[in-house]
C-alpha cells in the first residue's frame, strides 16, 4: 500500500489570490474537527472541511473514500500491466545497454511538473535519500486554463517550499527555452507528462490536442534524441488509446484499431512518434498507459473529485448509462512509482507498458461507498 500524505500537505502552499478560500476552509476545519481515515495499515488522517471542499482538498477525501473500493496493490508491480515483474526487473539488460539508474548525478526534466503526476513524481524525487536523490529535478508547465491555473500555482509553490524545485513557465514547443534548459543542465533523464487532457474536451477544441500532444512532442523529441549521450525518455500516454475496444482486459498487445475519441488518437501517434525517433536515431523511450489516477492534489475535473463536490454541495451525482461504466482507479503514489521504474527501464526499444490497478470499479460501485464514507463523517461531527 503506497503510503498517504501527512495531513498538513494537502491545503499548505496556497497562491495568494485563493487565501480567503483557504482561510474558510482552515475555519471550518477547526470548527468542524473532521477526518477522514483511510482504509489502509498506516492509518493517516487526511483532513476534510465537511461542507465546503476546496480543490485542493478533493483529492485526500477522495483518496479515503475509494481506498475501500479499489483494491489498491501492495506494490507496483501490481499495477504494471500483464507479467511486469517478470518484464520489468528480473528480464537482464540486452548486451551494450546501460541501466540508467536514478542516483544523485542524476538531472531530471520533467514536463507538466505543476500537473497532478507531474508535481507528485518530482515530490518523490525530492523525498529520496542522498544516494538516489537526483542532482538537479526541473519541471515546466505552462500553467494554462483547462482547469484552475491558481491549483497549479499551488503545485509548484510546494515544490519549490518542501524541494526548492523550480517549475519553469513555458510551453513545452517555445523552442528557446527548452534547448536553454538542455544547454544549462544537459538532462540524464526527460520525463514528458504535460499535454492536453480530457476526452470531451477534445470534441470542441481538436487543434489543441494536435499542437500540444503532437506538435509539442515531435519538438521535445529532437532534442532528446540529438543528444550526446541520449537521455531516457519516459512518457505518459493513456489507456484511451484503446478507443472502442471491447476485449478485456486491455493488453499491450491488441491492435489499437477502433479509435473513439481525439484524444485517444493523439496519445497513441505519441507513441508511434517514440517508435520512430527510435528507428531513425535510436532513442530508447518507455511510454505509460495511465488508468484513471486519483489521489490528493488531484484534477478537479476527474470522477472522483467531481463526486466529492457535489456530494459536499448536496447536489445529486448524474452518472451516464446507468452507471454501468468500468474505471481502472490508480492511486496516484502507484503511478508515480511506475514512472519511476520506467525511468531506470534498460531494454533496447521504444517500449509501451500498461499502468493501472488492473482491478476495474464500476463507478456505481465508486459512488455508493463514496457517498456512505462522507455520511460517516457527517455523524461523527
Amino acid at each position: 500500500m503506497a503510503a498517504r500524505p501527512p495531513r498538513a500537505s494537502i491545503a499548505t502552499y496556497m497562491p495568494a489570490e485563493v487565501g480567503r478560500l483557504r482561510a474558510e476552509n482552515e475555519a471550518l476545519r477547526r470548527e468542524l474537527a473532521v477526518h477522514a481515515t483511510p482504509a489502509s495499515s498506516n492509518q493517516l488522517e487526511q483532513p476534510v472541511a465537511s461542507r465546503r471542499l476546496n480543490t485542493w482538498a478533493v483529492g485526500a477525501l477522495a483518496a479515503a473514500a475509494l481506498s475501500a473500493v479499489v483494491g489498491l496493490g501492495a506494490s507496483p508491480h501490481g499495477i504494471l500491466g500483464g507479467n511486469a515483474q517478470e518484464r520489468w526487473h528480473d528480464t537482464p539488460c540486452p548486451d551494450g545497454v546501460t541501466v540508467p539508474l536514478v542516483n544523485a548525478s542524476s538531472r531530471v526534466l520533467v514536463t507538466g511538473g505543476a500537473g497532478f503526476i507531474g508535481m507528485s513524481l518530482m515530490a518523490s524525487l525530492g523525498k529520496r535519500d542522498a544516494r538516489t536523490r537526483p542532482a538537479v529535478v526541473v519541471g515546466v508547465d505552462s500553467f494554462n486554463d483547462y482547469y484552475a491555473p491558481a491549483m497549479k500555482r499551488g503545485r509548484a509553490a510546494r515544490l519549490k517550499h518542501e524541494f526548492g524545485y523550480d517549475v519553469v513557465e513555458a510551453d513545452v514547443c517555445n523552442t528557446s527555452v527548452v534547448d536553454g534548459l538542455f544547454e544549462k543542465y544537459t538532462f540524464t533523464h526527460v520525463v514528458h507528462l504535460a499535454a492536453q487532457a480530457g476526452v470531451r474536451y477534445s470534441i470542441t477544441h481538436p487543434m489543441t490536442y494536435a499542437r500540444n500532444n503532437l506538435e509539442c512532442v515531435v519538438s521535445l523529441l529532437n532534442y532528446v534524441a540529438h543528444r550526446t549521450p541520449q537521455p531516457a525518455y519516459v512518457y505518459a500516454s493513456s489507456s484511451s488509446v484503446y478507443g472502442l475496444n471491447k476485449k478485456i482486459p486491455f493488453s499491450e498487445l491488441h491492435a489499437i484499431d477502433h479509435p473513439a475519441n481525439l484524444y485517444g488518437i493523439s496519445k497513441f501517434a505519441g507513441e508511434q512518434i517514440a517508435a520512430a525517433y527510435h528507428n531513425l536515431h535510436g532513442l530508447k523511450s518507455v511510454g505509460l498507459r495511465f488508468f484513471t489516477v486519483y489521489g490528493p492534489w488531484g484534477r478537479p475535473d476527474m470522477a472522483v473529485s467531481l463526486f466529492t463536490n457535489e456530494i459536499e454541495n448536496g447536489e445529486t451525482i448524474t452518472l451516464f448509462n446507468g452507471g454501468d461504466m468500468r474505471r481502472d482507479f490508480t492511486y496516484v503514489d502507484d503511478v508515480v512509482r511506475g514512472v519511476e521504474f520506467a525511468m531506470e527501464y534498460c531494454a533496447d526499444n521504444a517500449a509501451v507498458f500498461n499502468l493501472g490497478n488492473s482491478k476495474p470499479v464500476q463507478l456505481g460501485s465508486v459512488r455508493c461507498p463514496h457517498q456512505k464514507c462522507l455520511c460517516r463523517l457527517r455523524l461523527r461531527c
